[in-house]
Formats: structure tokens, C-alpha cells, sequence
């Protein structure tokens, strides 16, 4: 497989992409396991020569936000909904603070 590469450390899969850092153009191994060995022998001799490598941004996640067709959602609703898709142990814990908080109602 070609891959291109930079005298920073810098990987890109294209071309256009290597004009744009001056990479050169580096065939690297398919398998896995020779994939992993030859990265593993570019990076110690990279460390080796103390080559500043520039950091890797970090990926952008976005969520998509969804709204309630007439603005705010009832609490009772979202409750419900949370409810539905919790997992046994946040269920315990909701039913201890609702627990919690009939004592209290109780004991005023």
C-alpha cells in the first residue's frame, strides 16, 4: 500500500494531500502484523532522533440536538423516557433518592 509522508511525521492517504505538507510517497506492509512491526521500527528511530512530530487534532464530535415539537418537553415525559433506557443500576439509584425523599416527606 502507498502512503505518503512528511520528515515531521505527518501521514496522509493522497496526492493532493501530499503536495499540500511535501510528503514523499512510502509503500508500507498490508498484514497486520507486519503493518504493526514496521510501525513500531519507524517510531523508535524516530524517537531515537529526538524528530519534533506535530500534535494530532484531536477528531470534532458532534451531537445532533433534537426539540420537542411544542418546545419544552413535559419533566414527566423526559423522566419516563430516561426511566425506559436507564440501566438497572441507575434505576437503584433513582429509586434510593426516590426512596429518600418520601421519608423526608414523611417525617415533615
Amino acid at each position: 500500500m502507498k502512503l505518503y509522508t512528511n520528515a515531521k511525521g505527518q501521514w496522509v492517504g493522497t496526492q493532493a494531500e501530499a503536495k499540500t505538507i511535501g510528503a514523499e510517497q512510502t509503500e508500507v506492509p498490508t498484514d497486520k502484523p507486519s503493518l504493526l512491526a514496521w510501525l513500531n521500527n519507524r517510531t523508535e528511530a524516530a524517537n531515537a532522533l529526538g524528530l519534533p512530530v506535530d500534535p494530532v487534532p484531536a477528531p470534532v464530535v458532534t451531537e445532533k440536538v433534537t426539540s420537542h415539537p411544542q418546545g419544552r418537553p413535559h419533566p414527566w415525559v423526559t423522566i419516563r423516557e430516561c426511566a425506559e433506557k436507564a440501566s438497572l443500576k441507575d434505576l437503584g439509584h433513582a429509586l434510593a433518592i426516590y426512596m429518600n425523599r418520601v421519608d423526608e416527606l414523611l417525617d415533615d
